[in-house]
């Protein structure tokens, strides 16, 4: 059987970013005032969640894509 979207190209892994850009270095505390996750990125982008594993994801994925935004912006 052939399924052509479960392929495993070696080609793709060089389309997933670096994960440390340093335009993209994401920093986490916890307010204890606001009793919440903040992270504040280098880009300038903040968030912040009541929820750990919500910080975690969010960090994880703005170190993913933020680069992947800048390269969008460029063109």
């Amino acid at each position: 059987m052939n399924l052509p979207f479960l392929r495993r190209d070696r080609h793709l892994t060089a389309l997933h970013p670096p994960l440390h850009d340093q335009r993209h270095q994401v920093s986490s505390t916890f307010s204890y005032g606001r009793c919440r996750f903040v992270l504040e990125c280098s880009c300038g982008a903040e968030f912040d969640t009541p929820y750990i594993d919500e910080a975690l994801e969010i960090r994880e994925l703005h170190e993913r894509l933020g680069p992947l935004a800048d390269e969008m912006a460029a063109l």
